[in-house]
């Protein structure tokens, strides 16, 4: 399945960069993804033209500089899903981003997203101490990452240093001369609280369960999460090494120390307590290794349903998107465009908010050209100011390879009346020598035809404009076509 993921062209190697800024996102500036059409005739990744549609108490605008169009949704729909565009995005070959640490992987930007999941050379910057890892030594960074911020693991249990501090300071003041031996004596204190130094071999299971219940699993963790390795460090550097455990306190050198702090009032602790503190904090690692495995095993559960759901949804996509071709798209090379709200939007035009607006796409056959309408409400060129101005556009349609060019059809335009009285209507027959009939190369051609389409006198007339609504249809001679 393509993985779609968020990326700036700037941040793409050389090859194909200029080609792929053509298809950035006017409004998070990164390359498309899922791209969709709006009623202005450009494109937004799906969930930037979400956003800007959930935003009911504004009026939606193209985020485009030069355009800033008011985006209706006026065919039941306020975008629609342009394959071929995601097609055409999808197949550009690229370079991986992590090319300038190493890493020679090529291919389409479709794949990019699966590549980076497994990239070798991907780092993230560790958030406390800024350093750049690969994915293999992140993690193992994090959990001993001298800058991170943590608290002493027995500051809930008699310990007086209460404030947060970096995992370096902390370790120091767990594993100094008096802080090791106060902080063994604080969980020596609380398990012999917890289990009496006197037991049957029947108690003993009952015993574990009451550490575990009664926050032994919890202080355990925390006393973990000091990096212990580092303790292991400060508590012993002389002699032959130590029998150790997962915990983070040798038991030798634990016994060691607290033999050592004689002199200093502590005692020797009974060896008895001492072999069940150990014993304890065995059975805590055991069944951390426990919780570990089942945590493992469901990420790696939800991991595939995330895929799964991934896969339904584009499914589902796409059926949405031949419904919506199927109700609302024309394929007799015909359509007729419903402007409501007329007032407000030559308002709009006279203020300056845009210069335009487009229809939905049409097409003149089921795999024919693909055409549209844009519209200039105040006029444009030598109609400027004083005709409603409308043009006809050939876009880029996912058969033109095997269509016949230059588009060479008749197209007749028709303002109706919606009382009955006489339409107003022009024809124009496309000159095959304009670029604006050529096969397109980007998503649109330049727009053509009739500047002055109906004089601003003519469409204040009875009949045009009912309940603040315009139609306008457009016909496209089909007659001479060939069709594939």
């Amino acid at each position: 399945m393509t993985t779609y993921i968020k990326i700036k062209a700037s941040h793409l190697a050389e090859n194909n960069k200029d080609q792929l800024e053509k298809y950035e996102c006017p409004k998070c500036e990164h390359i498309l993804t899922d791209a969709v059409q709006t009623s202005c005739g450009h494109w937004l990744c799906h969930d930037c033209a979400d956003g800007i549609f959930q935003k009911m108490e504004d009026t939606p605008y193209c985020p485009r500089t030069d355009c800033g169009e008011e985006l209706t949704a006026e065919e039941g729909r306020p975008f629609f899903p342009d394959r071929f565009v995601r097609k055409e995005i999808s197949r550009f070959v690229v370079a991986c981003i992590n090319r300038k640490f190493g890493c020679i992987w090529e291919g389409k930007l479709g794949e990019l997203g699966n590549h980076l999941r497994t990239c070798e050379h991907n780092k993230t910057e560790c958030k406390h101490c800024n350093q750049a890892f690969s994915p293999l030594e992140y993690q193992s960074h994090v959990d001993q990452c001298p800058k991170m911020t943590v608290a002493c693991p027995l500051k809930d249990h008699g310990c007086k240093e209460t404030e947060e501090m970096s995992r370096e300071e902390c370790i120091e003041h767990v594993a100094s001369k008096t802080g090791i031996y106060s902080h063994f004596l604080m969980i020596a204190s609380i398990l012999s609280s917890i289990v009496p130094s006197s037991s049957t071999d029947a108690q003993e299971g009952e015993r574990r369960n009451v550490v575990e219940s009664d926050g032994g699993y919890e202080l355990m963790s925390k006393v973990r999460s000091a990096s212990p390795k580092a303790i292991k460090r400060y508590v012993s550097t002389d002699g032959p090494a130590p029998r150790g455990n997962e915990f983070g306190f040798l038991e030798d050198g634990v016994a060691g120390a607290v033999g050592g702090y004689e002199g200093m009032g502590g005692g020797r602790l009974d060896d008895k307590l001492m072999s069940l503190v150990m014993t304890k904090i065995t059975g805590i690692q055991a069944e951390l290794t426990k919780k570990d495995s089942q945590i493992h095993t469901l990420q790696d559960k939800v991991a595939q349903l995330e895929t799964t759901l991934s896969t339904k949804m584009s499914e589902n996509e796409d059926r949405d998107f031949r419904l919506s071709l199927m109700e609302n798209s024309n394929f007799d090379g015909s359509m007729v465009w419903k402007i409501p709200q007329f007032s407000q939007r030559m308002d709009d035009a006279r203020t300056g908010k845009y210069t335009s607006i487009f229809s939905l796409p049409f097409y003149s056959s089921r795999y024919g050209y693909k055409m549209c309408l844009r519209l200039y409400i105040l006029g444009d060129g030598i109609g400027k100011g004083t005709h409603m101005s409308l043009f006809f556009v050939v876009m880029k349609g996912e058969f033109d390879n095997i269509l016949q060019w230059p588009f060479t059809h008749k197209v007749t335009f028709k303002l109706i009346n919606q009382c009955g009285a006489r339409d107003i209507m022009d024809i124009f027959q496309p000159d095959p020598l304009s670029s604006s009939f050529q096969k397109p190369k980007s998503d649109m051609n330049v727009a053509s035809g009739c500047p002055r389409f109906v004089s601003m006198n003519e469409l204040m007339q009875g009949g045009f404009i009912v309940d603040d609504t315009i139609f306008i249809k457009v016909k496209v001679d089909t007659a001479t076509m060939r069709h594939p």
